[in-house]
């Protein structure tokens, strides 16, 4: 491709592998999706999005009211180092500048934007995920969580990792998520745990306990809070299609 496109999609409840000659990123919109990158699995939301490299196998499942920000951009927007980190590190944490823009964007009413909205809103995109983000030292950490959610991650630890004091590592997320250490790892253990439910048969109580929550009813709390819906039932919901 020889210039970059935004467009909004839709995914049904399963798709086949693909694979394209330029870069994409995923960004939710609404709902969430089910995302498989060369063979590793990932659950993408409205805190979590993915980049996929040249030439990546990738595949995903959603919902059908769920919405996506689909961007795609030739690989020669990107310097080597930028190309090569993203491919090591695919799944990102969301930036609030990006989540914003995608918001704006998804607020039209087209499927495509034009190319007038694209030279204003890419910028926003590659500036976030360059060098000198605001969330790229914040990436490996937020990586490191989404892995193991369910163990001890006080804020100390999170800012040990980073090389910077607790109360750096609070400014530092406010500034790049619009979020605290804890509420980000909050929102990690509960898409961990929704990932469980829909994709394994694993007991609710040993998914909230692995997932990190005190108890089955923490869990329960959460995702009524944020879904609308008890686990029993996201479970139901998102069972994959056999």
């Amino acid at each position: 491709m020889s210039s970059p496109a935004f467009n909004i999609r839709r995914y049904g409840p399963s798709s086949n592998v693909d694979q394209h000659a330029f870069a994409q990123w995923v960004v939710p919109l609404r709902g969430e999706l089910a995302f498989e990158l060369e063979g590793r699995g990932a659950r993408l939301d409205r805190l979590q999005g993915a980049f996929v490299a040249p030439m990546a196998g990738h595949a995903q499942a959603a919902g059908e009211d769920d919405r996506f920000l689909i961007v795609d951009c030739p690989a020669a927007l990107f310097d080597d180092d930028t190309l090569d980190r993203l491919r090591r590190q695919p799944v990102l944490a969301l930036p609030a500048p990006v989540r914003a823009m995608a918001q704006r964007v998804g607020a039209t009413a087209r499927s495509q934007m034009d190319a007038a909205t694209v030279q204003r809103e890419l910028p926003t995109l590659l500036q976030a995920f360059s060098l000198s983000g605001s969330a790229t030292r914040l990436q490996a950490v937020c990586a490191r969580v989404e892995r193991s959610p369910g163990e001890a991650w006080p804020v100390e630890r999170m800012a040990a990792a980073v090389g910077v004091s607790a109360s750096r590592l609070h400014a530092l997320f406010r500034e790049a998520f619009a979020l605290s250490p804890q509420t980000w790892l909050s929102a990690s253990r509960l898409r961990w745990a929704r990932a469980r439910l829909a994709d394994s048969d694993n007991a609710i109580a040993d998914i909230a306990q692995h997932a990190g929550y005190s108890e089955q009813s923490a869990l329960t709390r959460a995702l009524r809070r944020e879904w609308g819906m008890t686990p029993a039932e996201y479970r139901r919901r998102h069972r994959p299609v056999q």
